[in-house]
């Protein structure tokens, strides 16, 4: 309710005062504020200033005459209004004076529920940054941020900003951390790891021309985990996690509670051999050259070689999963699926299989089939025959590599840096580990209720293996009553049992148990691929009165103590990290929560602490100097950033731009040829010569677009019928009309001279897909039976 005169008495120790009186002025009114000029007297002292409204002053004339621009002209803002707010410094009493000022607008003021979107009176302040970067360290979208932060406030109005300025301000936020470039961020980060992690590696190379190919990294958790776990290696591709378009390769392997167990990260230059063997020989190498024993992956036969190269040791499993479906897509018949089905899941021996599959050649005539042969070239890794007595830790397929795939989309899009690809990946394993954490402390906590008649067997189970290994453990134990007894044999020291599996008679099982060394062996083959015994082995435990499981049964990976505790969870951040900088905020965070919560139960309390919260904050600006984290200069590496790959897959075909369907009788949009009203005029005579001709579109080799640009081509279509003719309305209808500006080409029919004009020219370059489209479009205004042009 200020009036002119009311103004004019104000004083004002600051200039930047006078500012926020008028900015919280125009703020009530409706209406922004922008600086304007500054006198200064013959010292450089600033004597005068004033501040305008925000729609004062006109755009300048240069804007509208510019010639270069790309973008289409922003809306008028300003309007050339009057008022303003002008002050002089009073040397005499020291203060700032009112000189001038001017409340009269020539435009209509902005509405009350409309004015926080001024420009003037948006501003995100350093508490709004810190906690909009600590919601995004931790994989929170932008978006959910935003709601968050509206919740906390009171309304999107009460932020203070608007969501384009805090998307701007997070992509500035990114620009500047890969300022010297993304490849060089993401290494420089990897690099800076180390402090807090100093097991934490990473390798990488260069192309000739200095760009990043392929990178792999791997922090210490991952490799202790492979150094415990890492005797069934799983590792496949997934797309679309950077903007690069890079393979992001995952290596993961099941730990001892049968959970994913993230080994490494890989990012390959291409899906050929060569970076697949430098990504497995880097991989080799910083997991101190530990080979695995079976390795399973897809089909990809870049893969297979880079394999038998690294690691040609190892059992290379293909997974059953995509040779299941695999099968699917390439056989019909259901007899031969089926025989598929039970080659890649059964425990059969391996003369029963190789018969099986040569009467099944001879039966469906499997000798010409491509895809036959090119199967059976692999059938070593995928025959269950063959790999029946491997061990692959419950590995069949790349089941969890596809979750880890699904998983990861939570963290990663096609949008990101190399830099946000590395840092989210962290949050993806930090919530493996976390999953692994709670597995292990259901183990630990607490004992299963002991269900089974063999008491001591199952009780030594339940204190030796994890929890999830126990239940396959005790289902292996209430197995033992289907296991029958056939005859017992001493040998020596060793104990000869032959038993059979109920309902399956006439197959005994021969069982070697050697009292003096606790060695058992059983014929199944059960605990060489699963790594626990079978009910074949607790059958014969159960008959020598056994009460504990013999340590050569008991593998290490399976066991509660397989890894110390001192490995579990997530290490410690560097406290001068800026992860560190983020979780001190996150904890002062949950730690006034419950504080904010009673001090907002009643006006008192609420006034007594913002009170006692602005005396606090005072008290630690003083005390600090309000600066971030902030990071060591490191000599930045010279890698140039990757350049966008073509991955794998069908390429994307753009769709042509959408055409309204017309009739093929009258050519008009709106209708379909059984609901024309029209009659079909359209008569052409043709040539019998011209029959089997087709149009020429350049010489072989050219492109259309090529021959398309200064030159014209003579089309010839085909008539339906001798003796025919058309009209000229016909042709006009056709679209076929002349650009200007281009040369014309001609499409000439025996019996009426007419002219189709086709232009072409730099300007205006017609593509080949709209002019095969017109030319079949002719086609069928000329031809009942749509003949092929």
């Amino acid at each position: 309710m200020l009036t002119e005169a009311d103004m004019i008495r104000k004083v004002f120790y600051t200039d930047e005062a006078a500012y926020e009186f008028y900015k919280r002025y125009g703020k009530c009114h409706g209406f922004g504020i922008r600086k304007g000029d500054s006198g200064k007297d013959d010292n450089g002292k600033v004597i005068r200033r004033r501040f305008f409204c925000n729609k004062a002053g006109l755009r300048q004339r240069k804007h509208y005459e510019r010639l270069d621009r790309k973008k289409d002209h922003r809306s008028e803002m300003r309007t050339n209004c009057d008022a303003k707010l002008s002050i002089l410094w009073d040397d005499v009493s020291e203060i700032w004076r009112v000189r001038k000022v001017i409340l009269d607008h020539n435009h209509d003021l902005t509405p009350m529920r409309m004015v926080h979107m001024i420009n003037s009176f948006r501003d995100m302040d350093c508490s709004a940054k810190a906690q909009i970067n600590g919601m995004q360290g931790h994989g929170i979208s932008t978006s959910k941020i935003l709601g968050y932060m509206a919740g906390q406030a009171g309304g999107y109005s009460l932020l203070g900003f608007t969501k384009k300025d805090a998307y701007n301000y997070i992509e500035k936020t990114k620009r500047e951390k890969i300022v010297d470039g993304d490849a060089s961020a993401a290494i420089i980060y990897l690099e800076g790891k180390a402090v807090s992690d100093p097991m934490c590696m990473a390798r990488y190379n260069l192309t000739d021309n200095n760009m990043l190919a392929n990178l792999f990294w791997a922090d210490g958790g991952s490799r202790v985990d492979y150094q415990h776990f890492g005797d069934v290696l799983s590792f496949d591709s997934t797309y679309k996690k950077n903007k690069y378009r890079r393979p992001l390769v995952i290596f993961s392997g099941s730990n001892n509670h049968k959970k994913t167990s993230i080994f490494g990260f890989g990012l390959v230059l291409d899906e050929s051999i060569g970076s697949y063997t430098w990504l497995l020989e880097n991989f080799l190498e910083v997991m101190c050259n530990k080979k695995p024993s079976v390795i399973v992956t897809d089909g990809c036969d870049s893969m297979r070689a880079a394999i038998r190269e690294v690691f040609p040791e190892a059992t290379h499993r293909l997974c059953a999963w995509h040779v299941e479906k695999n099968v699917t897509s390439n056989v019909k018949d259901e007899g031969l699926r089926q025989l598929f089905t039970r080659w890649l899941y059964s425990n059969m021996k391996i003369e029963e299989f190789e018969a099986e599959w040569d009467a099944a050649v001879v039966e469906y005539r499997l000798h010409d089939s491509y895809w036959d042969k090119e199967t059976y070239d692999k059938w070593k890794m995928w025959a269950n025959a063959y790999l029946k007595d491997k061990f692959y830790a419950g590995f069949r397929t790349t089941s969890q590599c596809e979750g880890i795939n699904a998983n990861i989309k939570k963290f990663l899009n096609s949008r990101h840096s190399l830099l946000e690809l590395v840092q989210n990946v962290e949050l993806m394993v930090r919530e493996y580990r976390n999953n692994e954490l709670e597995a292990h402390f259901k183990s630990i906590n607490g004992k299963p209720v002991i269900t089974t008649c063999l008491d001591p067997l199952e009780r030594f189970a339940a204190d030796v293996y994890t929890r999830e290994l126990f239940l396959d453990v005790r289902r292996e134990i209430v197995g033992v009553g289907a296991v029958n007894f056939v005859a017992k044999v001493r040998r020596s020291t060793t104990m000869v049992y032959t038993v059979e599996d109920y309902g399956i008679p006439g197959r005994p099982l021969t069982l070697l148990y050697d009292r003096v060394v606790n060695r058992l062996q059983c014929p199944c083959q059960f605990w060489l691929r699963s790594g626990y015994p079978c009910r074949h082995m607790f059958f014969v435990l159960k008959h020598e009165h056994t009460r504990e499981i013999p340590s050569r049964l008991v593998l290490t990976r399976w066991r509660k103590d397989a890894k110390s505790l001192e490995n579990y969870g997530e290490g410690r951040a560097n406290e001068c990290s800026e992860r560190g900088f983020l979780l001190r905020q996150g904890a002062l965070h949950s730690t006034s929560q419950w504080f904010s919560f009673v001090a907002a139960r009643s006006p008192g309390l609420f006034n007594t602490a913002m009170s006692g919260i602005r005396a606090l904050c005072k008290q630690i600006e003083a005390a600090c100097d309000q600066k971030g984290p902030s990071a060591k200069g490191r000599d930045t590496p010279t890698v140039k950033d990757p350049v966008v790959v073509k991955t794998k897959g069908a390429l994307r075909i753009k769709k042509m731009s959408g055409r309204k369907r017309r009739c093929s009788m009258c050519r008009k949009a709106g209708h379909a040829k059984r609901h024309c009203t029209g009659k079909r005029g359209l008569n052409v005579e043709a040539d019998p010569q011209e029959d089997g001709k087709t149009a020429d579109l350049g010489s072989e080799g050219s492109s259309p677009t090529e021959n398309a640009k200064g030159r014209c081509d003579t089309l010839k279509v085909l008539s339906p019928k001798a003796g025919e003719a058309f009209a000229e309305s016909d042709v006009e209808e056709s679209g076929f009309r002349p650009k200007e500006g281009g040369q014309s080409g001609h499409i000439r029919t025996e019996g009426w001279d007419s002219v189709l004009p086709l232009c072409y020219n730099d300007d205006n370059c017609v593509k080949i897909e709209e002019l095969m489209h017109d030319i079949i479009r002719v086609t069928e205004r000329l031809s009942s039976n749509r003949r092929q042009v």
